[in-house]
């Protein structure tokens, strides 16, 4: 098998056993009378960096957001949510060489489950464009890392894409309340970036308490520097940009935020924190509906691991871990791509055809599946790319699924049922 055979596998949403995947490419994709060992495919994989998934992902995200024309934007920014999530990973001791073994427990981290069990898991979190549903960025690290600082990580590679990519955005980027410190809203003002953040109504910020406690629903208000402040900045190891922050500030320096109360349907009361502090160009019944966008992120962790299987890892070491996570997002980018390309005004003709009790839209779990082995086929040299893509779009919309509005459900972090009967597999 070739190298550009082997990174193709490699994207092909493998998931079964490894020689069967092994067998059905070459009977499907090559159409080869040969044999190939998994064996042979795991002394192979190990000459193929990780990095080699993660460069081709931005090469292919720098030509997508080259066409401003095809890019969803709302108010005007990119709507970009950051969050992080867990993994667990697989748990055996393997021989890295005849002198050292390679424990992945060691190296990425180990947690217990409900029934007290510890197993290797890591933390990971992605940078995740929610209009257009691209993973612009994805991090795997050690499940003690902190999501903030893998924040920043996302934060510097945005700022690195948006060097090479012709079209220019404003970008907005949206958080969970895990995240706002004073160094971290700094960053974004000195990178030219808007955020939207929630915070708890006890944080640290004395301003946001105040805030909290009074009647105002809106006010832009001044965060003061402290010397708590710039120790905190002047103790920072993993970020050196951060702990250069310190430098530049001063006790007693004020940064303007602008502060948002927004009631759930629950009545629950929430704050948030954004640069936009324009309340004319940005009223504030917009925020409750952009911070509600954030939720979509979750919806990516949940395609990556749930529809991609990506806990179902192709093999036990370090490498390939690595090469799964960066693979499965670059294939995740390209079934979006496939998606946003050919599936968006189909759907809406679909839906203006003629008149239905409920407005449509598409399968994602079964739009993925559909597209096992014809999305690397596209991939290839010499194919009907027009025949590919019409099978594709049959198939996706004939299995269109029903927007059923005023339907919600309780978030449950657990689940008793290890094969849900409304997730299973696509391919």
């Amino acid at each position: 098998m070739s190298f550009v055979d082997l990174v193709l596998f490699m994207l092909n949403m493998v998931n079964k056993t490894m020689q069967k995947e092994l067998n059905d490419f070459i009977e499907i994709i090559k159409k080869e009378p040969i044999k190939y060992k998994k064996s042979a495919m795991s002394k192979a994989r190990v000459k193929i960096s990780p990095e080699l998934f993660i460069d081709l992902n931005e090469g292919m995200l720098e030509d997508i957001y080259s066409d401003k024309e095809e890019i969803k934007l709302d108010y005007g920014f990119r709507i970009i949510g950051v969050d992080g999530s867990t993994i667990a990973l697989p748990n055996m001791d393997i021989l890295k060489d005849k002198k050292q073994s390679e424990n992945i427990k060691e190296i990425y981290g180990k947690a217990s489950n409900q029934k007290g069990e510890h197993g290797a898991t890591s933390k990971i979190s992605i940078m995740y464009d929610l209009e257009n549903k691209f993973v612009l960025d994805g991090i795997m690290n050690t499940l003690h890392s902190s999501e903030r600082f893998m924040a920043i990580e996302h934060i510097d590679k945005l700022i690195e894409l948006k060097k090479n990519i012709k079209a220019k955005y404003r970008d907005l980027l949206i958080y969970d309340r895990g995240y706002p410190s004073f160094g971290f809203i700094k960053y974004h003002y000195t990178r030219g970036l808007d955020f939207l953040i929630r915070v708890d109504g006890k944080s640290s910020f004395k301003e946001v308490q105040q805030f909290t406690r009074s009647k105002k629903v809106d006010e832009i208000i001044e965060l003061e520097v402290t010397k708590y402040t710039i120790s905190s900045l002047l103790k920072e190891k993993q970020h050196p940009n951060i702990k250069a922050l310190a430098q530049e500030l001063k006790v007693g320096d004020k940064m303007k935020v602008r502060a948002i109360k927004v009631i759930l349907p629950n009545g629950t009361v929430e704050v948030l924190l954004t640069s936009l502090l324009s309340q004319k160009e940005y009223p504030r019944e917009i925020f409750k509906e952009l911070y509600f966008k954030r939720w979509g992120v979750e919806i990516g962790f949940d395609v990556i691991k749930n529809i991609f299987n990506l806990e179902n890892f192709t093999g036990l070491t370090q490498i390939a871990i690595n090469q799964d996570f960066y693979a499965t997002i670059l294939t995740n980018n390209l079934c979006s791509l496939i998606l946003n390309d050919v599936m968006e005004e189909k759907v809406s003709l679909y839906n203006a055809s003629k008149k239905r009790k409920y407005l449509y839209q598409i399968n994602r779990s079964f739009a993925i599946g559909s597209m096992k082995h014809k999305l690397v086929l596209l991939l290839q040299k010499n194919v009907r790319e027009e025949k590919i893509y019409q099978m594709i779009e049959d198939e996706i919309m004939d299995n269109l699924v029903p927007i059923k509005p005023h339907r919600s459900f309780e978030r449950k972090k657990y689940s008793s049922t290890k094969f849900p009967v409304a997730k299973k597999a696509s391919f």
